[in-house]
């Protein structure tokens, strides 16, 4: 499979031709995909806030989960999709971390750092049903959105600076015991791994923005690689 984390596409710095010739050449492939979230700069997955970047993305999941698995955990980055979107995917969530038959477990990131309260309070805030239907009907909803977007990346500013070693090898801790074998966690932007006595691993995924890196895992196998994209295809 391959896990593509931390994308931020954003038709304003002008990644987003480059994501959508990777999605094109991964049509040639049979790998199943997982996006770790982050993968648009910003989605809010209302009417009114969607982009047409957004409607292609999503048409082009719907036609490629007929071929393949496409997994989509949402980032802090996502809003709404898991609970508007999921039809588009072979599944979608917006829970901490998903792990399935197989001791494999796919998380964002954002919720690992219990330190981290003043992000945490923010999601609660942001991520629920009631913003939802404010944000759904709110005559400048587009306006308090370019608001939402400068207050994530406000929130958690300094927690941002060091990686959290300590609460992410306790997350994974938690989950090696709750049957967990092999961990991919994103949001950092760059490569950690973390292993337990017992043989299981923890793995943060490098983030695509300015790296175009992918992470390939052969479950098999459980063998991990970062490689550029482009290399998947030389």
């Amino acid at each position: 499979m391959i896990i593509i984390s931390d994308a931020h596409v954003n038709e304003a710095i002008g990644n987003h031709a480059q994501f959508f010739e990777m999605l094109t050449a991964f049509e040639s492939c049979d790998h199943d995909l997982i996006f770790l979230g982050d993968i648009f700069d910003l989605w809010i997955a209302l009417p009114r806030y969607e982009r047409e970047i957004h409607h292609r993305f999503l048409a082009w999941c719907k036609n490629q989960k007929q071929h393949r698995s496409i997994g989509f955990i949402e980032g802090n980055h996502e809003y709404f999709l898991a609970d508007e979107k999921k039809d588009f995917f072979s599944w979608c969530t917006d829970e901490a971390f998903r792990q399935n038959e197989n001791g494999t477990v796919f998380c964002h990131g954002d919720q690992v750092n219990s330190l981290d309260r003043n992000y945490l309070t923010f999601r609660k805030a942001a991520k629920n049903g009631i913003t939802k239907q404010i944000l759904r009907f709110l005559p400048l909803g587009p306006r308090f959105v370019e608001y939402l977007k400068v207050r994530i990346k406000e929130t958690n500013q300094d927690f941002r600076k060091d990686l959290p070693k300590q609460e992410i090898e306790t997350f994974a801790e938690h989950r090696f015991r709750e049957g967990g074998r092999t961990i991919f966690v994103g949001h950092f932007h760059r490569m950690y791994c973390h292993q337990s006595p017992a043989g299981g691993e923890l793995h943060t995924v490098h983030g695509w923005l300015g790296t175009g890196m992918v992470t390939l895992f052969d479950e098999e196998q459980r063998t991990v690689r970062s490689v550029n994209w482009r290399e998947l295809f030389s």
